[in-house]
């Protein structure tokens, strides 16, 4: 990973036909015609073209085999960007807890095989996002994950913990309930789960809570006074 006034994965970076970008809150550099979709914390993935409006379909995943700049808008939930090393082919994920419980990657892997795109060739990365570190939740949320996906991770290591990983000063108040969620790991298991290996998988280890206002996160403004800021992050294949 680099730094500039944008985050960027080494895995996409490597790919030539492709330009992405996980950028700061705020920043006003993203291409002008990218499509978004409007997100709901659900599991619906569409296709896009070149000429499709933006801004008008319901839907948390967008992929296309067209040159114009896909996008995700996320201020703690997960920037899922990823491209293919051989195929005229990119995607962008937008992954909250409900998104993951309700399907989103089960149901853009589906879209991915449906639409004949070899599963093999997919470089991944995630983007910043809040992490264990300031992420408290609800024993009630747990259970429910735990419910709905806890076997992938039988015999390996919970995506959640009752101790919490120290990171710095600006990390979030502790509340009562105790339990910290890794939503990257939760996350990879799913992908995993759908056939990507470790060596397709980067992460951008920032949390967008306590890496400071460089990082818009939802979670932080409601525990100070903030602006409303959030990050775009988006793909797009070159132009020939």
């Amino acid at each position: 990973m680099y730094f500039t006034m944008a985050f960027f994965s080494e895995n996409l970076s490597c790919l030539p036909h492709i330009t992405h970008s996980f950028d700061h809150a705020g920043d006003s550099l993203k291409p002008r015609d990218i499509f978004y979709c409007i997100q709901k914390h659900g599991a619906n993935i569409i296709q896009t073209g070149l000429h499709q409006k933006s801004d008008c379909i319901a839907a948390d995943a967008i992929f296309t085999r067209s040159t114009r700049p896909i996008g995700i808008v996320t201020a703690d939930c997960l920037p899922i960007l990823l491209g293919s090393s051989k195929d005229e082919f990119v995607a962008v994920i937008h992954g909250g807890w409900r998104g993951l419980t309700t399907g989103v990657i089960s149901n853009s892997f589906r879209a991915f095989r449906q639409a004949g795109i070899p599963l093999q060739n997919i470089q991944l990365s995630i983007g910043p996002a809040i992490e264990p570190c300031c992420y408290e939740v609800s024993s009630e949320l747990i259970n429910h994950i735990e419910h709905v996906h806890g076997k992938l991770w039988r015999g390996r290591t919970s995506p959640w913990t009752k101790t919490r990983k120290e990171l710095n000063v600006l990390r979030a108040p502790a509340g009562v309930n105790g339990v910290w969620l890794d939503l990257k790991l939760y996350c990879t298991y799913l992908l995993e789960s759908e056939g990507l290996y470790p060596e397709q998988i980067q992460h951008i280890e920032k949390c967008t809570y306590c890496s400071g206002e460089v990082l818009g996160s939802y979670r932080r403004r409601t525990h100070r006074a903030e602006t409303k800021s959030f990050q775009h992050s988006w793909i797009s294949l070159n132009h020939d």
